[in-house]
């Protein structure tokens, strides 16, 4: 039985059990997984700013990122190509055998270089050694070693039963792990800002009652509750208290903070910052087109994530010497008409 079969049949994980499994994650201090949250600082004993990928996809501009690379890759084929053209006979590239469908393995893989800047498939091969079927490993099941081996339930596999595939970059959880943590606490201060209407306030004792600090809390807490309220904007306070407003209320809600953290996420997925509805400064603003955008972004962004996957499945142990593996965008690069007609001879 090979890497492939055990990898989607047995060890207790059925192959319906992977698409849920890329999200559940394992009892350990280094996984994000929804079962074993811990404080970064008890394991460094210091304020750590390690990102995880379940608190990135609390970001809203990271969520569409990611659903707009999901959208115009995941549902494309791929095609084995020669000097003759589209090579017959790779039929493992667009078809996967169980019930993860081609569409999951490739929206897994992306996350995977997203995120974590790399991806791991386990392929079942011939007696040539032609590979005959591949499925993506959850990131979760592997890991590679200070020797460059690749391990799985940390157990070493064999090199010709996976197919180890390296991202652009070292991946959104390492390299913007600091502007990650920091729009992920924008997006709960606003909400909190939400939830209790500026400005904030301050109860201020003027007159000593001796009032102990678990009963302050007590009223702390009782004001931003009652701040919650509907009617919130009207209160009442005893004569030993008075309430100051510090700061004013800002109508815009972090809208500006909001709007560079979606620049900031355009960057790092490079994608044009006008498909996340960042807007840029007055300064740097230039007359765009939709086609402008769709351009740039099949240019310039989509290359610069496939081009890892195209690589990898070109190489001489995946395919023969000559061919070549791409995603097939023959649908979106129609070319267009003129806008002036067709030439015409005289």
């Amino acid at each position: 039985m090979g890497f492939l079969s055990w990898l989607t049949k047995s060890n207790g994980m059925a192959v319906t059990d992977m698409s849920t499994y890329a999200n559940t994650g394992i009892v350990s201090p280094w996984s994000d997984g929804e079962l074993s949250k811990i404080v970064w600082s008890d394991v460094f004993g210091t304020t750590a700013q390690f990102a995880i990928r379940a608190e990135a996809m609390t970001i809203p501009a990271v969520v569409k990122a990611r659903s707009i690379y999901v959208a115009l890759v995941a549902n494309r084929p791929l095609r084995a190509f020669d000097t003759a053209g589209v090579v017959d006979g790779a039929d493992w590239l667009s078809r996967t055998d169980g019930s993860i469908s081609p569409f999951h393995r490739m929206t897994w893989t992306l996350d995977d270089l997203f995120f974590y800047g790399h991806s791991l498939w386990g392929v079942e091969r011939d007696d040539s050694g032609a590979i005959t079927a591949a499925e993506r490993c959850p990131i979760e099941l592997w890991k590679v070693d200070a020797d460059g081996q690749i391990l799985v339930n940390d157990e070493p596999v064999e090199a010709d039963t996976v197919l180890y595939i390296p991202g652009p970059s070292e991946g959104l959880l390492t390299m913007a792990s600091r502007s990650l943590r920091g729009a992920a606490a924008l997006e709960t201060a606003w909400i909190g800002r939400a939830q209790s209407p500026i400005p904030a306030i301050e109860l201020h004792e003027t007159v000593e009652s001796g009032v102990t600090p678990e009963e302050a809390q007590e009223v702390v807490a009782a004001w931003a509750q009652a701040r919650k309220d509907p009617n919130g904007a009207i209160a009442y306070t005893p004569y030993s208290i008075q309430a100051n407003a510090l700061g004013t209320s800002t109508a815009d809600m972090f809208v500006e903070g909001r709007n560079f953290t979606k620049l900031d996420v355009a960057n790092f997925f490079a994608l044009p910052a006008a498909l996340l509805d960042g807007s840029l400064s007055a300064a740097s603003l230039t007359y765009s087109t939709q086609e402008g955008k769709r351009n740039e972004l099949l240019d310039y962004s989509v290359p610069y994530w496939i081009g890892a996957i195209e690589g990898r499945l070109s190489q001489d142990d995946v395919v023969p010497a000559g061919q070549r593996v791409r995603f097939d965008f023959s649908d979106l690069l129609t070319p267009v008409n003129s806008p002036t007609g067709a030439n015409q001879e005289d």
